[in-house]
């Protein structure tokens, strides 16, 4: 990153002394030898060892379509933190190939080689005018950044629909389990009852047999062993 920083500086020095005749403070200047290159010249001599490998031109898309209601999805129970995710592979499973990737990547990696202060119609200019020196068509980076924000927009909405069927079945679940577990709450208090019942009638049928045996002056036979 360091590189890019570095290129981005010079770039900015080339743009700034081009347009307003004089360096921006904190910009180095263009050097004397530079003086009579055109920027174009000077923007490919600057970086022209990253030029990308030539790759089959992708379909130039339109603007993205307006995302299609999503399903209610349960709130995080807490701090999210983002996922370590393989966006190349995201990307590629959608038909996307290395070289849409790399026209955004190298888009990317100018426009942070810039300083924050730089007006945005200059970071325009150097990054338009840097990507025709590495022979990137900026219309096609355009395409491809669309491309990847549909790509992620319909990969979002793959997990949010699997999520909510998977919410759907253990909460399916979940009603099945406890209409169990009241059945077996229910049958539960009905054993009880039931022996509560049966206890009282043997209770009450040992108080008739315990007066024949008193009648008798007889003992009580020994209780039967558990």
């Amino acid at each position: 990153m360091a590189e890019e920083k570095g290129l981005g500086k010079k770039l900015l020095g080339l743009f700034v002394e081009s347009k307003e005749g004089t360096p921006e403070e904190g910009t180095p200047a263009v050097e004397a030898s530079d003086a009579e290159k055109t920027p174009a010249e000077l923007v490919a001599e600057l970086a022209g060892q990253s030029a990308p490998k030539k790759g089959p031109a992708p379909m130039a898309g339109g603007p993205p379509a307006a995302p299609a209601p999503r399903p209610m999805m349960p709130a995080a129970s807490g701090p999210v933190t983002a996922a370590v995710v393989d966006f190349d592979a995201v990307f590629k499973t959608t038909g996307m190939d290395a070289s849409d990737l790399d026209r955004v990547r190298k888009a990317e990696e100018l426009l942070k080689g810039l300083p924050e202060s730089t007006p945005l119609e200059v970071k325009r200019q150097i990054v338009e005018a840097s990507l025709k020196a590495f022979g990137f068509d900026v219309a096609k980076i355009i395409g491809a950044a669309q491309q990847q924000l549909k790509a992620l927009e319909t990969w979002v909405r793959l997990n949010e629909n699997q999520t909510a069927k998977g919410i759907t079945d253990a909460q399916t679940q979940i009603a099945q389990l406890e209409d169990k577990v009241i059945s077996l709450k229910a049958d539960i208090t009905k054993r009880a009852d039931q022996l509560a019942s049966l206890s009282a009638a043997a209770d009450g049928r040992k108080g008739q047999v315990h007066r024949v045996l008193e009648f008798f002056n007889a003992p009580a036979a020994p209780a039967a062993k558990p």
